[in-house]
């Protein structure tokens, strides 16, 4: 029994650590961080070359990464070390549902696929993905 109690109290709490914010973070910290560099980047180009015509602010693009970071952070962290409460727990799951909330009100393509795809489902439409 007191071996069970050792990879519990132990062992255990790591793995969970590191399934639930100890990997996804890092990655999504990354990524997000290197698509806002990239950013950057491509807004820093077109300026010194005076490319006008298409050219489109990505800030917000840049905002809602940073936001989705920052989401993340909030709402797993205290599951993930360990303040598993009702409360906290609830918390996490809503992590899902902000994301989509933060997309449908930041996305304007997002909104029209999601409108697109609601309106095909509506009709029984049988082609997803037609052009």
């Amino acid at each position: 029994m007191k071996e069970y109690y050792d990879l519990n109290d132990y062992v255990y709490h790591w793995i969970d650590f590191t399934l639930i914010f100890g990997t996804p973070f890092p990655l999504l910290l990354i990524g997000n961080v290197t698509v806002v560099v990239q950013l950057a980047r491509s807004r820093s180009r077109r300026q010194r070359m005076n490319i006008s015509g298409q050219a489109r602010d990505t800030r917000p693009v840049s905002i809602l990464m940073i936001s989705l970071c920052v989401l993340f952070v909030f709402t797993i962290t205290p599951v993930s070390v360990g303040m598993v409460n009702d409360v906290a727990v609830l918390v996490s799951y809503f992590n899902a549902t902000f994301n989509f909330v933060i997309y449908v009100f930041s996305g304007s393509k997002f909104r029209a696929e999601l409108r697109s795809l609601l309106f095909c489902m509506a009709t029984q439409c049988t082609s997803l993905f037609v052009s």
